[in-house]
């Protein structure tokens, strides 16, 4: 059989997106490696918990382009160093050797993971901070326009609030 060729990348036509397209494959890719080079059960689920979280950032900036400003440090800081300190825990374990230096650097990496897996979290969480600020205001104007309308369950609390008198249904008169 012939191998495939090599698959030649897609642009978007933002030659940075494309490179963090390229970047985040990179480091899943490298991430997926580590995983599997890495035996210690408790840090292979948090690489599993890294991956999903990665792509899952990394799918919101190729969906909102005008996000990429947002994960600059996490592509260029937070990502490499995590990458680093995974493939560093991996060559000390593949040593096969318990001493002073090792055992404290393969510790220190795993209590850090939790930190790092919350940062990634919250790094994608904030990708959503304009677009959750925005459906915030659209249901206010909508809750808003109901109570005005009469069409929600409390049509007194928007009256209460802006301090006039509600009518009782023996003031409501119908002229034809």
């Amino acid at each position: 059989t012939v191998p495939d060729p090599p698959k030649k990348e897609e642009s978007t036509g933002n030659p940075e997106l494309d490179k963090m397209i390229r970047d985040g494959n990179l480091a899943i890719s490298e991430m997926k490696r580590l995983n599997t080079s890495i035996k210690d059960e408790k840090i292979s689920a948090d690489i599993d918990r890294l991956e999903d979280l990665s792509a899952k950032i990394f799918a919101q900036v190729k969906s909102d382009p005008s996000k990429l400003p947002q994960i600059r440090k996490f592509m260029d800081y937070y990502l490499p160093t995590t990458l680093k300190l995974l493939n560093a825990y991996d060559r000390m374990g593949a040593q096969g050797v318990s001493g002073e230096n090792i055992d404290a650097t393969m510790q220190r990496v795993e209590s850090m993971m939790g930190t790092i897996v919350t940062a990634f979290e919250k790094q994608l969480d904030m990708l959503f901070g304009s677009e959750a600020m925005d459906i915030s205001a659209y249901i206010t104007v909508l809750e808003n326009m109901m109570k005005r309308e009469g069409l929600s369950e409390d049509t007194g609390e928007l009256h209460a609030e802006s301090g006039t008198a509600t009518a009782s249904q023996d003031d409501i008169k119908l002229e034809l």
